[in-house]
C-alpha cells in the first residue's frame, strides 16, 4: 500500500517515525510529510498555513498528494495539533484518497470541526471512541490501539545484564507520584520533573529527557517496565509502554486499564495491578523469581509481533477506509 503519512516529527514518543519505519519494513511505500517539526518556530509554521497568503504548506502537501497518488492519507496526533487550514485544503481536493485521522489524546466537543474534515477517525483508546460518539462527531470512529515498530530492536544497544529494579520512563502527574510514593521497593524513574518530586526518596530518579536509543537500553537492562496511567490524557487506553518493551522481550507491569484485555492476556503476557498493594506484591514476586519476568517477556513479545505492530494497525485502518487486501508483509 502507498501511504501519505502526516504528523509531528521529533516528538518525545516518536509515534510518527515508528509508524513509518514499521510500515516500510512490512513492504509498504510511506511518504512522510510533517505538519509540525520542533526545529521550526511555531510562528513560521502558522505563516506557512495562513490562508491570507494562500497557505503555501497546504498547497505543497496537496500537490505532493496528487503526484504520489497514495492509497491512503493518514494523519497522526491529537486533534489540537492538527492545523485546520491544512486539512480543510486537503479535504477539498478532488479525487483525493481516503483521509483518516489517528488520535491518541483527550479532546473536547470543539474538535468537531476538525473531525468532520476526515472520512473516518481511529482512536487509540476505546473511551475516546465513546466520547466521539457522545459528542455526535460526523465521521465513523473505530478503536485502533497503539502498537510497536519492529525497527526498535535495531536501535537498542548490546544486551546488558538485567537490574533488579523496574524502570519507569514518563512525565510526572499527581496519580503517578501517588502510586510511586506507596511503593515499598525502589524503581528507577526517568524523565524531566522527577528530580523535584517529593516523597519519593526510595526511588532512583533521573530528571533528564531520555532519547529513543537510551529508552530502549533502559527497557532492555531492567527487570521489567512499569506503567502508570496518565490520568489527564487516558480514559481506557494503552500507551506505547504497553507495546515497545516487548520488542526487546521485556515484561510490562501495568495498572488495570479496561483496554488491556483487548490486547493482552493478563498474568500470561502482562502483569496487571489494581492498587498499590497489589503492585508491591507483583514487584516482590518478580524480584524473587526473575524467570517469571522472562516468561512474561517472551509471551508478550510473541503477542506483539503476531498482532500489535504498526503494520497490523494499517490493516485495520485500511479496512476502516474501505481498502481491502492491502497488507504487503514479507
Amino acid at each position: 500500500m502507498k501511504v501519505l503519512l502526516l504528523g509531528k516529527l521529533r516528538s518525545v514518543c516518536r509515534w510518527v517515525e515508528d509508524i513509518a519505519e514499521d510500515l516500510t519494513l512490512a513492504g509498504h511505500i510511506v511518504h512522510l510529510m510533517p505538519y509540525r517539526d520542533i526545529r521550526i518556530h511555531k510562528s513560521i509554521e502558522r505563516l506557512m498555513l495562513w490562508p491570507a497568503i494562500g497557505a503555501p504548506l497546504a498547497v505543497a502537501i496537496a500537490r505532493r498528494m496528487h503526484r504520489l497518488a497514495p492509497d491512503l492519507v493518514l494523519a497522526i496526533g491529537p486533534f489540537q495539533w492538527f492545523p485546520p487550514a491544512l486539512f480543510q485544503h486537503l479535504s477539498q481536493v478532488r479525487s483525493r484518497p481516503p483521509m483518516i485521522a489517528w488520535i491518541g489524546d483527550m479532546f473536547t466537543e470543539q474538535a468537531a470541526s476538525i473531525a468532520a474534515l476526515f472520512d473516518a477517525v481511529a482512536y487509540t483508546d476505546s473511551g475516546l471512541v465513546a466520547l466521539h460518539n457522545r459528542f455526535g462527531f460526523r465521521p465513523p470512529a473505530a478503536y485502533v490501539p497503539l502498537a510497536a515498530s519492529r525497527s526498535l530492536a535495531a536501535l537498542a544497544g548490546p544486551h546488558a545484564a538485567w537490574a533488579s529494579h523496574l524502570a519507569f520512563v514518563a512525565t510526572p502527574t499527581e496519580q503517578r507520584r501517588a502510586m510511586l510514593a506507596g511503593m515499598a521497593d525502589p524503581v528507577d524513574v526517568f524523565g524531566p520533573g522527577w528530580q523535584h518530586a517529593s516523597g519519593l526518596a526510595q526511588h532512583e530518579r533521573s530528571g533528564r529527557r531520555v532519547g529513543p536509543a537510551e529508552l530502549l537500553d533502559i527497557y532492555d537492562s531492567h527487570l521489567g517496565v512499569l506503567n502508570i496511567r496518565h490520568e489527564v490524557n487516558v480514559l481506557n487506553g494503552l500507551n506505547q509502554r504497553h507495546f515497545a518493551p516487548y520488542v526487546l522481550g521485556r515484561p510490562v507491569v501495568t495498572d488495570a486499564q479496561p483496554d488491556v484485555t483487548r490486547c493482552f492476556e493478563p498474568g500470561h503476557e502482562m502483569l496487571v495491578y489494581r492498587h498499590v498493594e497489589e503492585l508491591n506484591e507483583i514487584y516482590a514476586r518478580l524480584q524473587r523469581n526473575p524467570d517469571l519476568a522472562c516468561r512474561i517477556g517472551v509471551a508478550g513479545r510473541r503477542r506483539v509481533l503476531a498482532q500489535h505492530t504498526y503494520a497490523h494497525r494499517l490493516d485495520t485502518i485500511a479496512a476502516l477506509a474501505g481498502i481491502k487486501d492491502q497488507h504487503m508483509e514479507t
